[in-house]
């Protein structure tokens, strides 16, 4: 009975809200960014599946959520220090943020319990034709390439529990603190702020999959070359200018 009340009242309520709130975040990202999307197509013929985006500033969450709004709905998983903070709880639960990990201070059972709640909901998620976005590398990129882990198991443990899963791969440019900042005139009449900085989300599915049956340090190595395929943006030097954060 509650499952049905809450479901009628997320297809209702929680639909128009988030509504609004995309068409403020996709506004306030114009002002921001100039945003070109290609490929966005590709998943408006799925039947649901994994996104898995590079990871380039605090800004990719919202972003990518944002920009794929209009053609199919996105959940988010994110740590779960994340999701527990309470300054981001509000949003958390708008965009129905998916929480994965567990503090290291639990016990193995608590945490194995915890990873196996998370992957039924993603599961859950896609059987019900929407998507789920990671970000493989965990945290925002500190070198001009992406970079995983050999120990960050997140996209290898998601794609083993759901193994016939759709995989759409999103590459960020133009947002990282490496990217060289390409801006328009947007704002140049202010004579005061520089112009939106442009950002390009290249889309692309993932045709034969990722092999999981490698072991995990293989398949991060595959998906890190993945991630770092495609036309290279023009970089800079590490600057301050982290994340566009700049308007």
């Amino acid at each position: 009975m509650m499952k049905s009340l809450r479901r009628a009242i997320d297809a209702t309520i929680g639909a128009w809200t988030r509504h609004v709130v995309f068409m403020i975040a996709r506004s306030y990202l114009a002002l921001r960014f100039n945003i070109s999307c290609s490929g966005k197509h590709l998943i408006q013929d799925l039947p649901g599946g994994l996104i898995l985006a590079s990871h380039v500033s605090r800004f990719d969450g919202p972003l990518v959520v944002a920009a794929l709004y209009s053609s199919r709905r996105v959940r988010p998983a994110v740590h779960y220090d994340e999701y527990h903070n309470h300054l981001q709880k509000v949003p958390m639960l708008l965009v129905n943020a998916v929480p994965m990990s567990s503090p290291k201070s639990w016990s193995a059972e608590r945490r194995a319990a915890q990873k196996d709640w998370a992957l039924n909901i993603m599961r859950r998620i896609i059987a019900n034709q929407n998507f789920v976005l990671l970000f493989p590398a965990g945290r925002v990129k500190r070198t001009p390439r992406e970079t995983i882990e050999p120990h960050f198991s997140g996209a290898y443990e998601t794609l083993k529990a759901i193994p016939d899963c759709p995989v759409v791969m999103v590459r960020i440019q133009g947002l990282s603190k490496f990217d060289k900042p390409v801006r328009d005139q947007f704002w140049y009449w202010t004579r005061l702020l520089p112009g939106r900085r442009h950002i390009t989300l290249t889309l692309e599915l993932i045709e034969n999959g990722l092999d999981t049956a490698v072991p995990l340090e293989i398949f991060n190595r595959d998906l890190e070359e993945r991630l770092n395929a495609g036309p290279a943006w023009p970089q800079i030097e590490a600057s301050s200018d982290e994340g566009g954060l700049p308007l």
